[in-house]
C-alpha cells in the first residue's frame, strides 16, 4: 500500500520527507536537534562567555549533562555564580589544537574576547594573560566522556584550532553535531577562514545543514554567521 501511495505522489510531483529532517529547519539550532539527540544528551559549550548558551542548552534538553570552557576570568567567576546545577561543569581554560599556554586577550566588550587580536574596531584590549589550553579529543578521554551530541563552539577566529583538537572525537564519529561562529570578512588577525572550517569538518564526515542569522558590514558585506553541521555517519548506539 505505502508502494503505491509513494508511486502516487511521485506522479503528482510531490516528494515525502521526514519530520526528522524538516526539524533541522527550525530557527533555533538546539531546538532543530532536539528530535535527533538521545534522551540522555552530551553537550559541549566552547566560549562559553557568560553562559547565555548554556541556559538555552538547559532548556532544550534538561536532561544534558553540559561542559564548558571559558578562559576569561572575569567571564567564568559571572558563570560560577550564575548557572548553579550540578549537571553543568565548566573549566577556566580555552579549547585549542593541542595542549599549551596561550596569551588571552579581555576585551572592554566581553563577547570580542580571544586569544586573537582585533582586526579594527574601536573596542580596546583591558588586559592580557596566559591561559591554560586544552583540547576536546584529551579532555574527553581524560573524563571518559563517550560522545558529544552537540559541540558550540564561539572563539572569536579560533574555530579551526576548536575542532583541530577534537580530531579524535571526530575521526570515530563521536560528534554527532557541531555549531561554529563563522567569518566572512576579517574580524581578527588570524582569524579561522570559512573555507578552511567548512573543508575540514567535510572531510570528517561533516555536512553542512544551514546557516543561521548573517550580520553584514555597512557596505552590504557579509561579515559573521552561525552554521550547523551533522555527522551522518554519527553512531546513533551511542545515543542514550
Amino acid at each position: 500500500m505505502k508502494i503505491i501511495v509513494k508511486r502516487i505522489i511521485d506522479k503528482l510531483g510531490f516528494k515525502l520527507s521526514k519530520k526528522l529532517g524538516q526539524s533541522l529547519l527550525n530557527e533555533d539550532p538546539l531546538q532543530a536537534t532536539s528530535n535527533l539527540i538521545g534522551k540522555n544528551p552530551i553537550l559541549f559549550d566552547v566560549g562559553v562567555n557568560q553562559g547565555q548558551t548554556i541556559e538555552k542548552m538547559l532548556k532544550v534538553f534538561p536532561n544534558s549533562k553540559i561542559y564548558g570552557f571559558e578562559p576569561s576570568k572575569q567571564c567564568f567567576d559571572i558563570v560560577k555564580k550564575k548557572i548553579k546545577n550540578s549537571n553543568v561543569i565548566i573549566q577556566n581554560a580555552a579549547i585549542g589544537a593541542e595542549k599549551t599556554k596561550l596569551e588571552f586577550n579581555e576585551y572592554s566588550w566581553s563577547a570580542l574576547n580571544s586569544l586573537l587580536k582585533r582586526a579594527y574596531g574601536n573596542s580596546k584590549i583591558i588586559d592580557s594573560y596566559e591561559v591554560d589550553v586544552i583540547t576536546i579529543s584529551d579532555f574527553c578521554e581524560s573524563e571518559k566522556i563517550p560522545y558529544i551530541n552537540f559541540l558550540k563552539t564561539d572563539t572569536e577566529g579560533y574555530e579551526l584550532n576548536v575542532l583541530k583538537g577534537a580530531y579524535q572525537m571526530m575521526s570515530e564519529n563521536k560528534v554527532q553535531f557541531i555549531l561554529v561562529e563563522i567569518f566572512f570578512n576579517e574580524n581578527y588577525i588570524g582569524q579561522s577562514s570559512f573555507g578552511d572550517i567548512y573543508n575540514y569538518l567535510i572531510q570528517n564526515n561533516f555536512q553542512l545543514v544551514r546557516f543561521y542569522e548573517m550580520l553584514y558590514t555597512s557596505d552590504g558585506i557579509a561579515s559573521k554567521t552561525d552554521a550547523l553541521f551533522l555527522n551522518a555517519k554519527f553512531d546513533d548506539k551511542l545515543n542514550n
